[in-house]
């Protein structure tokens, strides 16, 4: 029997999901992460669910990991020593940027430094032109001296970004193959491989980061391919994108900036899946774990993508998957602030030491012992009974630094330490809902993470979500939808035209180019035709604006029927987006894209529509607060459960991964495909429930 194993390395926990590609069968395990070298916890996260499962590394025929390697390197700025090499008189791109003040009314607020300094921004006397046309050649002699500049700065990263290089990239080529062959141990990135667009800060921002973890990058994988092959497993060692694609270790090595929310857009991948499947077309996904909350949207069955993001005020300008991330999750740390107001976050425990109640050595008051004292998570044990509670520790702590500095008792403190991140929270998810001119009234909630599953039902009711759904492994929910993605590539070409003045048949030319080199490089993979898909856009703007919509093309040739479609369907968005539209004002086009996708075969569905299980019994009962008392409760195992349950509150349900809370007023149903759907509305009828959700 074969199996796919999928790999997501988080700040507290390394998830593993392993699961049958004939029968669907899945098996799940988790363990702590190894911040000083996240290899340690993926392999011996591997190891563990081997042994667990009994199967041999032999069967594991798709290994997929999504790693934070990336963008841990460029949070904590621990990256090569980089050089940048730039046009003559364009070394400081990097400093002047946008010249927009990172916050809007602190005149203290400065600017992160640049990833690379000023003394190691080198420039070339090289020039291309407006129109594509080399005004300058590259100086051999000046590459010679160049080498020698880098052999003594002892580089051990080179970042090419020349100004028009989107528009010919001849010039970069030639540093690019001459360096290859003068410093062969030196990571080489050029900016026309990586960003071929117009904004040449963005551009060159986008190389640097791509060139400052790269020796990083490319060393824990390699690594870790050898770890791979050491144990015997078949596979290829593939990377989980930002935009919920996979490209193989050879592509990442290249391009590590495409795996900044790598382990992330994986859980948006399972999001999609479950959009699929279910009634539930709109979607918002809230993903806790013990550091962060990473929250995206999906609506009508697809998420919402960005190629403009930015990581600690670094733009990174690839496609992903449009996320917005808050430090909020179970290690965060509250604190009482110097005005008396009870904090939470951004600050984490992070893995070690970890939450108080985790016993690893953690002093400070985190949101996992507010749910502990609650009686929300189990008193006694977490991981099926791997980890052990120290309740006596969570409540001494709260008690010192929280509870009795405000006056509280201790429940209480704990209780709005609650209320305190999940409000952090919403005001996060707003971001990617509210202020993109959605309405969260009109999406589910769908929560997942270790700690997801805790703060939804307070989450969806602050938002006014029409209900939410826990998938069958929330905390697990990342890896699982690794194990589901397509192969993906993006391309783009920078071609500027009013849209009234365009060239039809210029613009069919550069798509097809595209569309040669997309297909020959899915072809390169292993992919036949039949299993390649192709989706062609423009990127849209009114004359003269400076922001871009990426517009979907219906067809992979352009004709003037499909451009009068793309006008109308930029105004419908740019009125959604910005409030506004301007109808028969001029077009411009910026760039055209093409996404190229290499279907993967999906591993069988494991639908359960035996009916509901009519003998399904609580493990136990425990005290939990709930809204300023405690509630005699009922203790569930989700792994009891069958399609049709219906769960009133209020419950728990414990399984590995997560724990699932149901308030005092509110029901759940497992649908058929294991999901609980829980209701974010009072006193709902249990057979009016049912009768909605089984429409699934």
């Amino acid at each position: 029997m074969r199996y796919r194993i999928g790999v997501d390395t988080g700040g507290t926990f390394t998830d593993v999901a392993l699961i049958s590609e004939e029968s669907g069968e899945t098996f799940i395990t988790k363990v702590p992460s190894t911040p000083e070298n996240s290899s340690i916890g993926v392999l011996n996260g591997v190891k563990q669910i081997i042994m667990e499962t009994g199967i041999q590394y032999e069967d594991l025929n798709f290994f997929i990991h999504g790693s934070t390697v990336a963008t841990n390197t460029l949070l904590e700025k621990k990256g090569a020593k980089t050089v940048l090499l730039t046009t003559k008189g364009f070394k400081d791109v990097l400093q002047i940027g946008r010249q927009t003040r990172p916050k809007l009314y602190d005149f203290r607020a400065r600017r992160n430094e640049p990833l690379v300094t000023r003394d190691l921004r080198l420039e070339i006397d090289e020039r291309i032109n407006a129109k594509g046309e080399v005004v300058k050649e590259i100086d051999q002699n000046q590459l010679t001296e160049l080498v020698e500049k880098l052999k003594d700065v002892d580089a051990k990263a080179v970042v090419v970004s020349f100004i028009n290089s989107f528009l010919n990239s001849e010039n970069e080529i030639i540093v690019k193959e001459f360096l290859e062959k003068s410093l062969p141990n030196v990571s080489i990135t050029i900016s026309s491989e990586v960003l071929p667009e117009i904004k040449e800060y963005e551009r060159t921002s986008t190389a640097v980061v791509n060139g400052y973890v790269m020796p990083k990058m490319e060393y824990y994988l390699r690594y870790l391919e050898e770890k791979i092959t050491e144990l015997k497993i078949p596979s290829e060692l593939y990377i989980m994108q930002s935009n919920g694609g996979v490209i193989n270790t050879d592509t990442t090595v290249k391009m590590p900036v495409r795996t900044v929310l790598s382990g992330p857009a994986g859980g948006v991948v399972g999001g999609s899946n479950i959009a699929d499947q279910t009634e539930y077309k709109n979607l918002i996904t809230i993903d806790m774990g013990g550091t962060s909350l990473d929250t995206s949207l999906i609506e009508n069955g697809k998420p919402q993508y960005t190629t403009s993001s930015k990581i600690q005020d670094f733009p990174i300008h690839v496609p992903m998957v449009e996320m917005h991330t808050i430090g909020a999750g179970g290690g965060s740390i509250a604190w009482i602030d110097s005005g008396g107001a009870l904090r939470v976050g951004p600050e984490s425990a992070g893995a070690v030491p970890g939450p108080v109640c985790y016993g690893k050595g953690g002093t400070e008051p985190t949101v996992s012992d507010a749910n502990a004292i609650l009686g929300r998570i189990n008193p006694n044990s977490l991981l099926g009974g791997k980890m052990k509670i120290d309740i006596h520790s969570a409540k001494k702590v709260i008690k010192e630094k929280i509870a009795d500095p405000l006056g509280l008792t201790v429940e209480k403190a704990a209780e709005g330490i609650l209320k305190v991140v999940n409000t952090n929270m919403v005001r996060g998810i707003r971001v990617i809902s509210v202020e993109k001119g959605h309405d969260s009234r009109d999406f589910s909630l769908l929560a997942f993470g270790g700690a997801g599953p805790l703060h939804a039902s307070d989450i969806a009711e602050e938002l006014g979500c029409k209900n939410i759904i826990i998938p069958p492994n929330p905390g697990i929910a990342c890896a699982m939808g690794m194990l589901t993605a397509d192969v993906r590539h993006d391309y783009v070409q920078s071609y500027i035209s009013e849209l009234s003045q365009i060239n039809l048949e210029e613009l069919n030319n550069k798509l097809s180019k595209l569309y040669r080199i997309s297909r020959d490089e899915l072809a390169a993979e292993g992919f036949k035709k039949e299993e390649m898909k192709f989706q062609a856009s423009l990127d849209l703007r009114y004359k003269n604006q400076a922001y871009n919509l990426n517009i979907e093309l219906d067809d992979m040739y352009v004709t003037e029927v499909e451009i009068r479609n793309a006008v109308e369907k930029f105004h419908s968005s740019h009125n959604k987006v910005y409030g506004f539209s301007r109808l028969g004002e001029e077009l411009e086009v910026a760039n055209i894209r093409l996404i190229s996708y290499g279907l993967i075969k999906k591993p069988k569905e494991n639908i359960n529509n035996n009916g509901p299980n009519q003998d399904l019994e609580p493990i136990g009962n425990r005290e939990v607060y709930f809204e300023g008392s405690f509630y005699n409760t009922s203790i569930y195992e989700r792994s009891d459960m069958y399609s049709g349950n219906v769960i009133k509150g209020p419950a728990v349900i414990e399984q590995l991964d997560s724990t699932v809370i149901i308030h005092p007023y509110q029901e759940a149903l497992v649908d058929i495909y294991h999901n609980l759907v829980i209701q974010n509305v009072k006193k709902k009828a249990g057979r009016e429930l049912k009768n909605a959700v089984l429409k699934n």
